[in-house]
C-alpha cells in the first residue's frame, strides 16, 4: 500500500511531469537541490509497489484515451470527400442551408464550426486539403522516396474562382 505522498507522486508521474517534478511536488521540497531531488525520485521510482501502481494509471490512462489509426482515419475520409453541396443548395438564385438533422455523421464530422453572423448562416468545414493530404501520406502518395511514379494514380483538380458559383452550379443541373 502506497502512503498518501507516494501516491500523488505517481499521479503526477502518470500526467507527464518528470520524475522531479513529480517528487517536489509531493513531497514539498521546494529548496532541494536538483541532484537530491533526482536521486530520491528514481529511488522511489524503483520501489516496486511504487512502479506497479504507475503501469496500473497509465494503462487506464490508455484504455480512457485509446485511438486507433481506423479512427483518426476514418474522420479524414469524412473532411476529405464532403462537398459545399452536402450543406447547401443553390434554389431560385439563392443559397440554402440544408438541415442538419438530415445530415448523416460523416457529413457532419466535416463542420467546424456554425453561427449566425450578420449576413446570415456561417458554415465552415475542417480544411478540405489537410485531410487529403494527410490521407495521400497515410497511403504513400507523397513518399519522396516513390522512385516509380508511374504506377501513382492521377489526381486531376479544377480550381475555380467561386464569384460564378451560381452560373456554375446551374449549369450541372441542366
Amino acid at each position: 500500500m502506497l502512503t498518501p505522498k507516494q501516491e500523488k507522486y505517481v499521479t503526477y508521474l502518470a500526467k507527464g511531469m518528470t520524475q522531479r517534478k513529480a517528487y517536489k511536488k509531493a513531497y514539498g521540497c521546494v529548496n532541494w537541490k536538483a541532484k537530491s531531488i533526482d536521486n530520491r525520485a528514481s529511488k522511489l521510482f524503483r520501489n516496486t509497489e511504487v512502479k506497479a501502481r504507475y503501469m496500473e494509471l497509465v494503462e487506464k490512462a490508455a484504455k480512457r484515451a485509446e485511438i486507433k489509426a481506423e479512427d483518426i482515419l476514418a474522420e479524414y475520409k469524412a473532411i476529405a470527400f464532403a462537398n459545399g453541396t452536402d450543406y447547401a443548395e443553390i434554389k431560385d438564385g439563392s443559397v440554402k442551408l440544408k438541415d442538419t438533422s438530415d445530415l448523416d455523421d460523416d457529413k457532419k464530422k466535416a463542420i467546424s464550426s456554425i453561427e449566425e453572423t450578420k449576413f446570415g448562416i456561417s458554415l465552415k468545414t475542417h480544411d478540405k486539403m489537410k485531410a487529403l493530404e494527410m490521407l495521400a501520406k497515410y497511403v504513400g502518395l507523397l513518399e519522396k522516396d516513390n522512385q516509380d511514379r508511374s504506377e501513382l494514380p492521377t489526381i486531376n483538380l479544377n480550381i475555380v474562382d467561386n464569384t460564378n458559383l451560381k452560373e456554375i452550379m446551374k449549369e450541372g443541373n441542366d
